[in-house]
């Protein structure tokens, strides 16, 4: 096994949805949460060890102080959401690195976070969600990317629903260990180059 790029979808700076837990007193509290899907194609034991993702700040469009986020990863439920099956609190900035502005002028950075490995299974739907803590004003968005199915999910002030039209910007880094079948098969693959 070797650390790999399981999934990505690099952000295409094009649009943003909302997530955020707002921590201001007497604020909205957890009020805007998006999420996007992904599937692994690889065969075997897969590892998902680290996230990185794309985000920026509107409304205005300014820097502000995130305590940290919540990543959540959740079953598949008839192409939605369903239960939460894995979550993770990391405070800080998550190595808030600033890229660019995006379409709409909005400041916007990248962020990763390590973990110990979480074994997902190949061939399988599964949901993420990342949420800062941070107080409104501004917001924070995640970037809109590229490489899924074209489609998300946001709950908004309550009201769920797939009205998201763009994948989100996102990178699953990890392992992927082949079937002891598929070991063979390069095994006898290296032995033919040899021969």
């Amino acid at each position: 096994a070797s650390a790999d790029v399981l999934y990505n979808q690099p952000t295409n700076y094009a649009n943003y949805w909302a997530s955020q837990n707002d921590t201001s007193s007497g604020g909205f509290g957890n009020f805007a949460t998006s999420y996007d899907n992904f599937t692994l194609t690889e065969s075997g034991t897969l590892n998902i060890d680290g996230v990185q993702w794309t985000g920026s700040y509107f409304n205005p469009q300014s820097q502000a102080t995130i305590a940290g986020f919540t990543l959540t990863f959740y079953a598949d439920n008839a192409g939605v959401p369903g239960a939460a099956i894995a979550t993770g609190y990391f405070p800080g900035t998550d190595n808030e690195t600033y890229l660019q502005n995006d379409a709409y002028g909005n400041p916007t950075y990248s962020y990763s976070v390590s973990f110990l490995d979480y074994g997902v299974s190949a061939n399988t739907q599964y949901w993420l969600s990342l949420v800062p803590d941070m107080p409104f004003p501004p917001q924070w968005g995640w970037e809109t990317g590229t490489g899924g199915d074209g489609a998300s999910y946001q709950c908004f002030f309550g009201a769920c629903g797939a009205n998201t039209t763009s994948d989100l910007a996102f990178q699953l880094d990890g392992t992927a260990t082949p079937e002891p079948a598929s070991l063979a098969l390069i095994g006898a693959g290296l032995a033919g180059i040899a021969l």
